[in-house]
């Protein structure tokens, strides 16, 4: 026999068999008839990807993989043509989730009110504080113009700072604008002024005299 006539004969057998036992040998049992619509989406949601197989006392292949059937053609067709979609949703989602957090996070750090705003006898806002404010409530996006106030080991002076800032704020937008003021545990992530002025000025004292080297052309 032929390999023309042996592969004629095998379809001309499948073909014979209840289209229920075709599925049979494919589709797990109790899924709906193939060609219909309920077919297709019953099977769509299938992994990409090869299957693994329990054959002679081993999984193959030995890493884990998927153990359903095997996608249709049609779908492996889509899932090539729109590749990596969308197994690439959720990595797209997680990474705008950290850079949502890591914004909310910057702009918590650059609205909190650290102890040098503060006078440190009376502990009440300062010259810094007060354009820091003035900063906050004016330039500062809407969704993000929260202040927040480092809190002490001393309970009075903690709500000293914080009536504070709220008297400032009552009197730059009034008693009907108030924005709420929070309370944190926070220390700077910065230096301040006067350390970075002094390390300025020791690097300018520092600084060697500029030389330029260059070799003087005579006229002939």
């Amino acid at each position: 026999m032929t390999v023309r006539n042996w592969c004629f004969a095998c379809s001309m057998v499948l073909l014979a068999l209840p289209q229920s036992v075709q599925a049979e040998g494919i589709f797990s049992s109790g899924g709906p008839d193939a060609g219909t619509p309920e077919y297709y989406d019953y099977y769509s949601d299938l992994p990409v990807g090869s299957r693994q197989v329990y054959y002679k006392g081993r999984w193959w292949p030995n890493r884990p993989r998927p153990t359903v059937h095997k996608q249709l053609p049609v779908h492996k067709y889509y899932s090539a043509h729109f590749w990596p979609h969308p197994y690439v949703c959720q990595d797209r989602a997680l990474v705008e989730s950290v850079n949502h957090t890591q914004i909310e996070n910057g702009w918590i750090t650059a609205t909190t009110f650290y102890d040098y705003h503060f006078d440190p006898e009376t502990h009440e806002l300062n010259t810094a504080g007060r354009r820091h404010l003035s900063w906050l409530l004016t330039s500062v996006p809407k969704e993000y113009r929260n202040p927040y106030v480092t809190s002490t080991f001393d309970p009075v002076a903690t709500q000293t700072r914080v009536s504070s800032v709220e008297t400032s704020i009552a009197g730059l937008l009034g008693s009907e604008q108030m924005v709420p003021v929070a309370l944190r545990v926070a220390t700077p992530l910065w230096r301040n002024a006067t350390v970075v002025e002094s390390t300025m000025r020791a690097y300018a004292d520092n600084m060697p005299s500029p030389t330029i080297q260059y070799q003087a052309v005579t006229a002939d």
